[in-house]
Protein backbone atom coordinates (compact mmCIF):
# COMPACT_ATOMS: atom_id res chain seq x y z
CA UNK A 1 0.00 0.00 0.00
CA UNK A 2 3.23 2.30 -0.40
CA UNK A 3 2.10 5.70 -2.36
CA UNK A 4 5.64 7.74 -2.28
CA UNK A 5 8.69 7.46 -0.91
CA UNK A 6 11.65 10.18 -0.53
CA UNK A 7 13.81 10.57 -3.62
CA UNK A 8 15.83 12.41 -1.48
CA UNK A 9 16.84 9.76 1.72
CA UNK A 10 16.33 6.80 0.28
CA UNK A 11 16.89 5.10 3.80
CA UNK A 12 13.18 7.25 4.91
CA UNK A 13 10.48 4.97 5.37
CA UNK A 14 7.41 5.42 2.41
CA UNK A 15 3.76 6.66 3.61
CA UNK A 16 1.99 4.09 3.77
CA UNK A 17 -2.05 4.63 3.38
CA UNK A 18 -4.12 3.58 6.20
CA UNK A 19 -7.19 4.51 5.22
CA UNK A 20 -9.36 6.03 2.77
CA UNK A 21 -11.76 8.78 4.10
CA UNK A 22 -12.85 11.28 1.45
CA UNK A 23 -12.63 11.66 -2.40
CA UNK A 24 -13.16 14.63 -4.53
CA UNK A 25 -12.88 15.74 -8.01
CA UNK A 26 -10.92 18.96 -8.94
CA UNK A 27 -11.73 21.28 -11.28
CA UNK A 28 -9.00 19.87 -13.79
CA UNK A 29 -11.61 17.17 -13.83
CA UNK A 30 -8.86 14.62 -11.86
CA UNK A 31 -9.96 12.53 -8.83
CA UNK A 32 -8.09 12.88 -5.41
CA UNK A 33 -7.99 11.14 -2.23
CA UNK A 34 -8.18 12.18 1.19
CA UNK A 35 -6.00 9.93 2.59
CA UNK A 36 -4.67 8.69 6.91
CA UNK A 37 -1.49 7.63 7.07
CA UNK A 38 -0.25 5.19 8.72
CA UNK A 39 2.07 6.19 12.13
CA UNK A 40 1.05 10.14 11.38
CA UNK A 41 -1.67 11.59 13.06
CA UNK A 42 -4.88 13.33 11.78
CA UNK A 43 -3.11 16.37 11.50
CA UNK A 44 -0.87 14.60 8.51
CA UNK A 45 -3.91 13.55 6.33
CA UNK A 46 -3.71 14.46 2.69
CA UNK A 47 -5.65 14.80 0.14
CA UNK A 48 -3.77 12.89 -2.91
CA UNK A 49 -3.98 12.32 -6.49
CA UNK A 50 -5.22 8.53 -7.79
CA UNK A 51 -2.96 7.94 -10.33
CA UNK A 52 -0.06 8.60 -7.23
CA UNK A 53 -1.39 5.96 -5.15
CA UNK A 54 -0.86 2.14 -4.58
CA UNK A 55 -3.46 1.09 -2.56
CA UNK A 56 -6.47 -0.18 -4.72
CA UNK A 57 -8.15 -2.86 -1.83
CA UNK A 58 -8.32 0.57 0.36
CA UNK A 59 -9.72 2.78 -2.66
CA UNK A 60 -12.17 -0.14 -3.30
CA UNK A 61 -13.50 -0.51 -0.02
CA UNK A 62 -13.84 3.25 0.09
CA UNK A 63 -15.30 3.48 -3.03
CA UNK A 64 -18.04 0.33 -1.99
CA UNK A 65 -18.86 2.26 1.35
CA UNK A 66 -19.78 5.08 -0.58
CA UNK A 67 -22.05 3.92 -2.72
CA UNK A 68 -23.67 1.99 -0.34
CA UNK A 69 -24.38 5.07 1.57
CA UNK A 70 -25.56 7.47 -1.57
CA UNK A 71 -27.92 4.37 -1.90
CA UNK A 72 -29.46 4.29 1.31
CA UNK A 73 -29.85 8.38 1.10
CA UNK A 74 -31.57 8.09 -2.30
CA UNK A 75 -34.22 5.16 -0.82
CA UNK A 76 -34.68 7.21 2.26
CA UNK A 77 -35.61 10.64 0.56
CA UNK A 78 -37.92 7.87 -2.29
CA UNK A 79 -39.27 6.64 0.28
CA UNK A 80 -40.30 9.85 2.30
CA UNK A 81 -41.42 11.27 -0.98
CA UNK A 82 -43.57 8.07 -1.68
CA UNK A 83 -44.87 8.37 2.08
CA UNK A 84 -45.90 11.95 1.34
CA UNK A 85 -47.62 10.80 -1.59
CA UNK A 86 -49.69 7.92 0.24
CA UNK A 87 -50.34 10.40 3.29
CA UNK A 88 -51.54 13.16 1.26
CA UNK A 89 -55.26 14.39 1.30
CA UNK A 90 -57.22 13.06 -1.13
CA UNK A 91 -61.03 13.81 -2.68
CA UNK A 92 -62.96 15.54 -0.30
CA UNK A 93 -60.26 15.38 2.88
CA UNK A 94 -58.50 18.02 0.77
CA UNK A 95 -61.14 20.55 2.23
CA UNK A 96 -61.19 22.18 -1.08
CA UNK A 97 -64.20 23.75 -3.08
CA UNK A 98 -65.12 21.40 -5.94
CA UNK A 99 -63.97 23.12 -9.25
CA UNK A 100 -65.81 20.99 -11.69
CA UNK A 101 -66.33 17.51 -12.94
CA UNK A 102 -64.26 17.02 -15.55
CA UNK A 103 -65.36 13.98 -16.72
CA UNK A 104 -66.92 10.44 -16.07
CA UNK A 105 -65.95 6.63 -16.52
CA UNK A 106 -67.46 3.22 -15.77
CA UNK A 107 -64.94 1.34 -13.14
CA UNK A 108 -66.45 -1.91 -12.74
CA UNK A 109 -69.77 -1.35 -12.57
CA UNK A 110 -69.58 1.84 -11.04
CA UNK A 111 -69.57 5.36 -12.43
CA UNK A 112 -66.92 7.63 -11.29
CA UNK A 113 -66.06 11.32 -11.90
CA UNK A 114 -62.92 12.69 -12.69
CA UNK A 115 -62.85 16.24 -10.43
CA UNK A 116 -61.01 19.28 -10.46
CA UNK A 117 -60.78 21.47 -7.23
CA UNK A 118 -60.22 25.34 -6.91
CA UNK A 119 -56.95 26.43 -6.05
CA UNK A 120 -54.76 23.45 -7.41
CA UNK A 121 -54.07 21.45 -10.51
CA UNK A 122 -54.53 18.43 -8.87
CA UNK A 123 -57.47 15.83 -9.94
CA UNK A 124 -58.90 12.92 -7.98
CA UNK A 125 -61.21 10.49 -9.27
CA UNK A 126 -64.40 10.06 -6.88
CA UNK A 127 -67.51 7.88 -6.85
CA UNK A 128 -70.17 9.59 -8.98
CA UNK A 129 -72.56 8.76 -5.67
CA UNK A 130 -70.45 10.13 -3.06
CA UNK A 131 -70.06 14.29 -5.44
CA UNK A 132 -74.06 13.76 -6.29
CA UNK A 133 -74.26 13.92 -2.04
CA UNK A 134 -71.43 16.56 -1.44
CA UNK A 135 -72.07 19.06 -4.63
CA UNK A 136 -75.52 17.97 -6.31
CA UNK A 137 -75.95 21.26 -8.48
CA UNK A 138 -72.22 20.86 -10.08
CA UNK A 139 -73.13 17.23 -11.11
CA UNK A 140 -76.53 19.19 -12.50
CA UNK A 141 -74.12 21.71 -14.78
CA UNK A 142 -72.17 18.73 -16.01
CA UNK A 143 -75.01 16.81 -17.29
CA UNK A 144 -76.31 20.27 -18.44
CA UNK A 145 -73.04 21.01 -20.05
CA UNK A 146 -73.42 17.42 -21.80
CA UNK A 147 -76.68 17.50 -22.91
CA UNK A 148 -75.62 20.75 -24.85
CA UNK A 149 -72.77 19.22 -26.38
CA UNK A 150 -74.66 16.31 -27.87
CA UNK A 151 -77.63 18.63 -28.83
CA UNK A 152 -74.95 20.82 -30.99
CA UNK A 153 -73.29 18.25 -32.35
CA UNK A 154 -77.03 16.67 -33.40
CA UNK A 155 -77.92 20.17 -35.36
CA UNK A 156 -74.73 20.05 -37.05
CA UNK A 157 -75.41 16.48 -38.45
CA UNK A 158 -78.69 17.87 -39.41
CA UNK A 159 -76.94 20.99 -41.34
CA UNK A 160 -74.64 18.36 -43.26
CA UNK A 161 -77.41 15.85 -44.65
CA UNK A 162 -79.09 19.50 -45.75
CA UNK A 163 -75.75 20.32 -47.31
CA UNK A 164 -75.31 16.89 -49.07
CA UNK A 165 -78.82 17.12 -50.46
CA UNK A 166 -78.54 20.40 -51.41
CA UNK A 167 -77.34 20.03 -55.03
CA UNK A 168 -80.09 17.75 -55.68
CA UNK A 169 -82.26 21.18 -55.55
CA UNK A 170 -79.79 22.68 -57.92
CA UNK A 171 -80.21 20.05 -60.87
CA UNK A 172 -83.48 20.30 -60.19
CA UNK A 173 -84.06 16.65 -59.02
CA UNK A 174 -87.46 17.03 -57.31
CA UNK A 175 -87.67 13.02 -56.70
CA UNK A 176 -88.47 11.45 -53.13
CA UNK A 177 -86.13 12.38 -50.57
CA UNK A 178 -84.88 15.48 -52.22
CA UNK A 179 -85.26 18.75 -50.75
CA UNK A 180 -88.41 20.82 -51.97
CA UNK A 181 -87.55 24.29 -51.47
CA UNK A 182 -90.60 26.97 -51.45
CA UNK A 183 -90.12 29.52 -54.05
CA UNK A 184 -91.95 32.06 -52.13
CA UNK A 185 -90.38 34.74 -50.39
CA UNK A 186 -89.57 35.28 -47.05
CA UNK A 187 -90.89 33.17 -44.23
CA UNK A 188 -91.35 30.02 -46.98
CA UNK A 189 -90.30 26.39 -45.63
CA UNK A 190 -87.93 23.70 -46.85
CA UNK A 191 -88.08 19.85 -46.64
CA UNK A 192 -85.59 17.69 -46.21
CA UNK A 193 -86.71 13.76 -46.35
CA UNK A 194 -90.30 14.66 -45.38
CA UNK A 195 -89.22 17.12 -42.80
CA UNK A 196 -90.51 20.66 -43.11
CA UNK A 197 -88.22 23.00 -41.64
CA UNK A 198 -88.78 27.44 -41.86
CA UNK A 199 -86.38 28.85 -44.16
CA UNK A 200 -82.81 29.97 -42.47
CA UNK A 201 -83.10 27.62 -39.74
CA UNK A 202 -80.62 25.83 -40.79
CA UNK A 203 -78.02 28.21 -41.69
CA UNK A 204 -78.86 29.75 -37.76
CA UNK A 205 -77.84 26.46 -36.89
CA UNK A 206 -74.29 27.26 -38.31
CA UNK A 207 -74.33 30.82 -36.99
CA UNK A 208 -74.80 29.44 -33.47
Amino acid sequence: MKTTQNDDDSNEAPYVVEKVLDRRITAAGKIEYYLKWKGYSEADNTWEPDENLDCPELIAKYEEARRMKEFKEAKKKAGKKKLEEITKPRGYERELPLARIVGATDCGGELMFLVQWSGTDEMDILAAATVNERDPATVIAYYEAKSKVVEKAKERAKFAAYEEERPDVASGNDGEGGVEVDGGGGGGMETISGTEIPSGTLEAMMED
